[in-house]
């Protein structure tokens, strides 16, 4: 479930540290549990073919953990990520269940975090991506701009086709600058929509990409199924692979 998050937002580990406790007194005295737990991540770790470093005095107080580690501009690192295996909690809480041979079972615990505190996670997604984001998590994932006022009824149309799909667009008007302009502004969003005359009679949309390439003029309801379509798969490509870009 990390890794498919992880590739979902675009983030790249710089690494898997299999933290262990060190020597103090801070961590639960009792060595069979940590051997027991520890042999638990190591094989989890290998089994998934995973390169890792064991490293010492970083584990939780109740068990050792597997915490994947990212990196920022500075190459500074911090968790983002983790996974700990908990033997202790159960038996301190008394939990239990029936087991199948009707006798009373100790449940053992993980403590699981896909994406941990929010406000790392968002701060590394800016820093990572330069603010433009992935299409699905933009903010705004189509900004949609008329030539001129005489496109403006097209443009607006276009935009309550993108909210009925659940579509974030933005409508940027003449009165916002000459195109160019526009263009530069929107910069970081995912996907601009350009509405000229050709357009506005054909029904069809000029689409520009944020990294720079332009897709031949569609139909507007096939490029906003495209889009919805690559959004819905939490995919981080601006445009499907086999279809013409320029």
């Amino acid at each position: 479930m990390i890794r498919r998050a992880y590739e979902a937002l675009g983030i790249t580990p710089v690494r898997y540290r299999l933290s262990l406790p060190g020597h103090g007194g801070k961590y639960i005295d009792a060595p069979e549990m940590w051997e027991r737990s520890t042999a638990l991540l190591t094989a989890a770790l290998k089994q998934s073919g995973l390169v890792y470093e064991a490293v010492e005095d970083e584990a939780a107080f109740y068990g050792p953990k597997i915490d994947v580690q990212v990196a920022d501009g500075a190459d500074r690192e911090s968790t983002l990520s983790t996974v700990q295996v908990d033997f202790h909690q159960p038996k301190q809480f008394d939990l239990h269940y029936i087991g199948s041979d009707g006798a009373k079972q100790r449940p053992v615990m993980v403590h699981r975090s896909i994406i941990g505190s929010v406000e790392r996670a968002v701060a590394h997604l800016i820093e990572h991506h330069g603010g433009a984001l992935p299409p699905w998590l933009a903010p705004v994932q189509l900004v949609i701009f008329p030539i001129s006022e005489a496109e403006l009824a097209s443009a607006s149309a276009l935009a309550e086709q993108c909210a009925a799909l659940g579509l974030r667009a933005e409508l940027f008007g003449s009165e916002c600058g000459k195109l160019g302009a526009r263009i530069r502004e929107a910069r970081l969003v995912p996907y601009q929509a350009v509405i000229g005359p050709k357009e506005v009679d054909s029904g069809h949309v000029a689409l520009r990409l944020r990294d720079g390439r332009r897709i031949d003029s569609l139909p507007a309801v096939d490029v906003l199924e495209r889009i919805g379509a690559l959004i819905d798969a939490h995919s981080t490509e601006l445009w499907e692979r086999t279809s013409r870009a320029s």
